[in-house]
């Protein structure tokens, strides 16, 4: 959405386009929450905290709602996904989230394009409801309060920020590409070592 048009929804509707605006897209940039603190400091009409509230609140609702959509679809994707390959990438993530959950659900946000699939993930692996939530809140608010106090504490830039908000965001964009994709070549680099040791495992039984 073009900078202007989400200040100007920032500037209407207050706290509620803040939590909307992130529950909308709550990855990468919190732009609603930095024009939440950038008007909280310019006008005095929003508070910063509670932007950060209503920014934690919209990303806390996405988070749980992608949860609730990988708990209702697990039993549906291991029905779907037969091959070998794809079996060992859900153990694969069920460990990873078994062991990190709480870092991934904390700050898996700041991951570029990957970090949305995070609560999903937890999901899908059954991921223990009370510790998403508690995670993702915390998350939530830490990376709300994060925007909202660059936007309030930097207004100074903002000028500067509006004249360049486009070249930014391409910039993030073509940044954040080779990121996901060395992350994904890792992570898949991961499932055939894992294929490759059972295969070999398979082996040293078939012998003895």
């Amino acid at each position: 959405m073009d900078w202007e048009a989400i200040k100007e929804y920032v500037a209407t509707y207050g706290y509620l386009a803040v939590a909307l605006g992130t529950l909308w897209d709550q990855s990468g940039l919190q732009a609603f929450v930095v024009a939440g603190g950038i008007l909280a400091s310019i006008t005095g009409r929003l508070s910063l905290p509670l932007v950060a509230l209503a920014g934690g609140a919209g990303g806390l609702t996405s988070d749980l709602l992608l949860y609730g959509i990988g708990r209702w679809r697990a039993t549906w994707l291991e029905r779907i996904m037969r091959s070998d390959k794809n079996r060992m990438r859900l153990v694969v993530l069920q460990q990873g989230v078994q062991r990190w959950g709480w870092l991934l659900l904390t700050f898996g946000r700041f991951l570029p394009w990957l970090g949305r699939f995070v609560p999903a993930a937890a999901g899908l692996r059954r991921y223990s409801p009370f510790k998403a939530i508690a995670f993702s809140a915390l998350g939530a608010l830490f990376s709300a309060a994060m925007y909202g106090s660059i936007g309030y504490y930097a207004t100074e830039s903002i000028a500067w920020f509006d004249d360049y908000a486009i070249w930014i965001g391409i910039g993030a964009l073509l940044v954040s590409l080779p990121v996901a994709a060395l992350m994904l070549n890792r992570f898949d680099k991961l499932v055939n070592a894992r294929l490759a040791q059972d295969a070999a495992a398979m082996n040293g039984d078939v012998r003895l």
